[in-house]
């Protein structure tokens, strides 16, 4: 997967060297791995696909096959961040995998923050048994130095709990009776979806205007469960999808992440996929993969996750997307 371009300029990527790519690949996902299998694709000196995987679950061997022959490649290079004996093995079965896929892998390296070893370099002048060491992604001025691990990403979208769930649980079944009442009260029932819709979009655009106006904006436990009440309805979900490129990125941000920790998990797939999307326009792919992980596991059919997750998977470029433009009838 490929980072989206900085404001201003296109963050340096080109990996001369195991140590550059192995700078670079914290910063690429977003956070610092650990029991992780990674596949950096490269062309020449550029690295233009990434892919993280659970080190002990592994990638799915068709789908990366497919992901990789889909790039113009020159070689791939597979890195484990663990221990040796689980690393050692799993990249071996990989680059077997990978090179009867026509894949040309060009090392295979186990790495921790700031260590690194060859599984096939043998020279020890060039290879130590103790390692060698690389230097974090600060050397690149692209990027924070410090980043986060994946647990602690984990944590920045982690459910609300206890009392919080339970006065969510309760404005959740409020929204959903209104919702009710609105189409079981109107003399159409086709008038009552209208009206439905329009408050929902209405929900929508006014939680988007009060986190881009206010940076201490927080939305109260019966707005979060209209939101999410609402987005279950394709055509308003869409419409914030085509807002999210629209304002500040990171405003748009707080506003979904706010509502996927606290969204009941019924109604999780449409704000974790506006989340998701957010995180791989920025080029945090590694985030991205995250919460769409979390709306598929939700429903593993949901369109726009599938969609959303393929794009990451396959390396699409976040500069290739074009949004559709707001809905101007809507309210």
């Amino acid at each position: 997967m490929t980072r989206a371009p900085a404001p201003g300029g296109t963050p340096t990527l080109r990996a001369h060297g195991a140590a550059d790519l192995l700078a670079l690949v914290p910063y690429l996902l977003g956070f610092h791995p650990t029991d992780s299998l990674v596949v950096a694709g490269l062309r020449d000196a550029r690295i233009v696909f990434l892919y993280r995987a659970d080190l002990r679950a592994g990638p799915d061997p068709g789908r990366l096959a497919a992901a990789l022959s889909a790039q113009v490649l020159t070689g791939v290079v597979l890195v484990g961040f663990g221990p040796d004996e689980d690393v050692g093995p799993a990249l071996r079965r990989l680059a077997t995998i990978l090179t009867g896929a026509g894949q040309h892998v060009l090392d295979r390296l186990r790495a921790t923050r700031d260590r690194y070893w060859s599984y096939v370099c043998a020279d020890p002048g060039c290879c130590p048994p103790e390692g060698r060491t690389y230097r974090s992604t600060a050397r690149f001025g692209a990027g924070p130095a410090e980043l986060p691990d994946r647990a602690e990403i984990a944590r920045r979208i982690a459910p609300v709990t206890g009392p919080e769930r339970a006065a969510m649980s309760r404005a959740t079944r409020g929204a959903e009776a209104h919702a009710r009442a609105t189409v079981d009260d109107a003399a159409d029932p086709s008038d009552g979806v209208t009206r439905v819709i329009a408050e929902s979009s209405a929900a929508v655009r006014t939680a988007i205007r009060r986190y881009q106006e206010d940076p201490a904006a927080r939305l109260t436990d019966e707005e979060v469960a209209w939101l999410g009440v609402a987005l279950s309805v394709t055509r308003v979900r869409d419409e914030a999808w085509s807002l999210a490129d629209t304002g500040d990125p990171d405003r748009h941000r707080a506003l979904w992440t706010d509502v996927v920790r606290r969204v009941d998990p019924a109604y999780l797939p449409a704000p974790a996929s506006l989340l998701g999307f957010l995180c791989w326009r920025q080029g945090e792919t590694g985030f991205g993969l995250l919460v769409l992980g979390q709306a598929l596991a939700v429903d593993p059919g949901y369109g726009m996750a599938l969609l959303l997750s393929q794009a990451l998977a396959t390396g699409m470029p976040p500069e290739a997307w074009s949004p559709a433009p707001a809905d101007p009838d809507l309210p």
